[in-house]
């Protein structure tokens, strides 16, 4: 089978995005939460609040951006 220009410069762009998305290590929501779980937990915060702040995480993911959330993470380690 031949593979058109077409098709080679769309494995292009998909390898591209795949390489671009991996520039940080790979990311999931479940990552995250286990994060902030381990954070908590070595806070020794409560069972109870740890639950209240993985729920409120949680609802964070669908009306946060990516964007939104970064620039909050870079306001809070900046002196």
């Amino acid at each position: 089978m031949h593979e058109t220009k077409e098709d080679k410069e769309m494995g292009k762009k998909n390898e591209a995005a795949r390489m671009l998305a991996n520039l940080n290590g790979p990311w999931s929501n479940a990552a995250c939460m286990g994060y902030c779980l381990i954070a908590m937990r070595r806070a020794n915060l409560r069972p109870g609040a740890q639950r209240r702040v993985l729920m409120v995480l949680e609802q964070c993911f669908d009306d946060v951006s990516v964007e939104d959330a970064e620039k909050a993470g870079y306001a809070n380690t900046e002196g």
